[in-house]
């Protein structure tokens, strides 16, 4: 493997003994530019799993877009925060208080999710660039704007390129679970949503969101699918705003791109 990646860019996320990257690399090898390796892990049985800290803190996004929470500071310029997007007196909003932050141990725990019935493709992309929130796309009146979610697309027009990954296949199905304590009523309901269990949304994980890739469904019990349709009919009025901007984006049977849009 060393020698096919000599000279190469690599891009590294959580790759664990994927036997079918060796073989894409053995016979491929000579003609990538750049290697990207994925999120998945892959066990020594050839079991293959997302890992559940990557599907949290997609949830974690959603949730934080549609509640009265702060706005993470890491890599931040803190006078370009939103007023409203920080801990008053020192108190702990309701995202960090289920999930977690620097002092506070997280309510929630996101298993890993086992591939129960499937099949994985090498597929090259188009070079991606990390988002810089510092430009003036992302900032108005001096502020950042807010949060970035990219639409889905129709399988199909899903854009190809050079830099290869590999990806689990349309119709795929994972299984797991998450493990809480001592959520409030409003909390659950909010995760609830958040994880599209309404029917309204559709969450997009792991690499290649800018080019249509990473659309999912997440489904449950009715109970907690009941829960999730609470939470978007109780909340309040500017929070409905923000649910309904989401849903424009992340809702896939109605709003799922069925052509490439430039620009």
């Amino acid at each position: 493997m060393r020698d096919f990646l000599k000279g190469k860019r690599c891009m590294v996320w959580s790759f664990m003994g994927n036997s079918r990257m060796y073989e894409a690399l053995r016979d491929y090898g000579d003609r990538f530019d750049t290697v990207g390796i994925f999120t998945f892990e892959v066990d020594a049985t050839g079991t293959i799993t997302e890992t559940g800290t990557s599907l949290k803190g997609c949830i974690r996004n959603i949730a934080e877009s549609i509640s009265y929470s702060c706005l993470s500071e890491r890599n931040k310029d803190m006078k370009k925060m939103p007023d409203n997007k920080s801990h008053p007196n020192n108190k702990k909003c309701i995202i960090c208080d289920m999930f977690g932050t620097l002092g506070i141990k997280s309510k929630l725990v996101f298993r890993d999710v086992q591939l129960n019935n499937g099949r994985t493709d090498i597929i090259g992309l188009p070079k991606s660039f990390s988002p810089r929130p510092e430009t003036s796309y992302y900032i108005k009146d001096g502020k950042y704007k807010g949060y970035k979610f990219y639409k889905h697309g129709i399988n199909g027009i899903q854009l190809k390129g050079s830099v290869y990954y590999e990806f689990v296949g349309a119709g795929s199905q994972f299984n797991g679970e998450i493990v809480f304590r001592r959520l409030t009523d409003e909390q659950l309901k909010l995760l609830c949503f958040a994880l599209g269990l309404s029917g309204d949304i559709n969450p997009k994980i792991g690499y290649g969101k800018n080019y249509f890739y990473g659309s999912v469904k997440i489904s449950s019990e009715e109970k907690w699918c009941e829960l999730a349709r609470e939470y978007s009919q109780e909340c309040s009025q500017d929070v409905k705003e923000n649910i309904q901007r989401l849903i424009s984006i992340l809702n896939y049977k109605d709003n799922a791109l069925r052509v490439f849009e430039q620009g």
